[in-house]
């Protein structure tokens, strides 16, 4: 790393290859942005193409979203290097929803899927063929007697409000229900929360410069710019001041163990820090430093800072091939 790059550290205690920390890498955000294909597809409606910051593409052409290893390739902005917090935690979590598919609902999705499967949709004689191929399934005796008990259960909520379902009054009169085919599907990814606190108490006028600039520099780093320079819609400036707000940097942490990853510890993808906050009478009373202020003076004896940082993308399983350790 450069030796420009500015670093801030806590405490002022001597690092080697043995020493544990927390290394806070500061680095520009990058957008992940939208690629569009070159190559117009099939059933582009218009001719000709249009220029789009000077490259001209196919009208209609696709876009796809960019999110393959969002890895920054830019350098550190700054870097803070704190003690191994006291309270390590990673927890990976994947959302899953029960989902239900009863006979009729099956069998009528069959025969829809059929009917539109023609390579030459037409709506009219996709239903008509969907008509066709339902008579022994749509208008078999199970089918019409739920769907007389679905018409009547609405019929019988209607003047009072009433929250009746088929499935209720078949409970009621029979003791049975439609098998649901109940299971648990998958339904999307998650984003990792971390959340730490650090409890700052400088012993020299050197520690108390290194920790108000580690918090000033977090704070000035977590919080988006304005600008007249900004840029929107095509790539272009606004002519109305302040109208864009660009996006907050974003944070790269690192488990270290001297100058390299720590062998066993979790990873982290970048990060955006969404909220801090400082204690500065971290010992339950106001107390400073006494002397002249360009002597420290005034430094808070005792502070507690919290973090909660939180990943700008989910963990997949490929993730795992290049993650030392226990992975992410």
């Amino acid at each position: 790393m450069a030796n420009s790059i500015p670093q801030f550290r806590y405490p002022l205690g001597e690092l080697n290859k043995t020493s544990d920390f927390l290394r806070i890498g500061i680095v520009d955000y990058t957008p992940s942005g939208l690629t569009r294909s070159t190559d117009a597809p099939t059933g582009t409606i218009g001719p000709g193409s249009t220029t789009v910051r000077g490259q001209s593409r196919p009208t209609g052409a696709p876009y796809s979203v960019n999110q393959n290893g969002r890895k920054n390739t830019k350098s550190f902005k700054g870097i803070i290097i704190l003690p191994i917090p006291s309270n390590i935690q990673d927890g990976n979590s994947v959302k899953y929803t029960e989902g239900s598919l009863d006979g009729l609902t099956a069998a009528t999705l069959g025969i829809v899927q059929n009917a539109f499967a023609d390579a030459e949709f037409d709506v009219g004689m996709s239903i008509t063929n969907a008509l066709k191929s339902s008579t022994n399934t749509l208008f078999s005796p199970e089918a019409k007697e739920y769907f007389l008990r679905n018409l009547a259960t609405q019929a019988a909520n209607i003047p009072f409000g009433g929250n009746l379902t088929p499935s209720q009054l078949l409970a009621r009169q029979s003791g049975n229900i439609l098998n649901p085919n109940m299971e648990l599907l998958f339904d999307g990814v998650t984003l990792r929360s971390f959340k730490f606190s650090f409890k700052l108490t400088p012993r020299s006028l050197e520690e108390a410069t290194q920790v108000k600039s580690i918090i000033r520099t977090l704070k000035q780093n977590m919080a988006p710019g304005r600008s007249s320079d900004l840029k929107g819609f095509n790539d272009s400036k606004s002519t109305i001041s302040n109208l864009y707000l660009s996006t907050p940097n974003i944070f790269e942490l690192s488990y270290m163990k001297g100058n390299g990853a720590h062998p066993f510890l979790h990873r982290f993808k970048q990060c955006f820090l969404t909220d801090m906050s400082v204690n500065y009478t971290g010992e339950g009373t106001y107390a400073t430093y006494g002397g002249a202020i360009n002597d420290g003076g005034g430094t808070p004896v005792s502070m507690i800072m919290d973090l909660g940082f939180k990943e700008l993308e989910p963990i997949y399983a490929d993730d795992y091939s290049s993650a030392g350790g226990v992975g992410y």
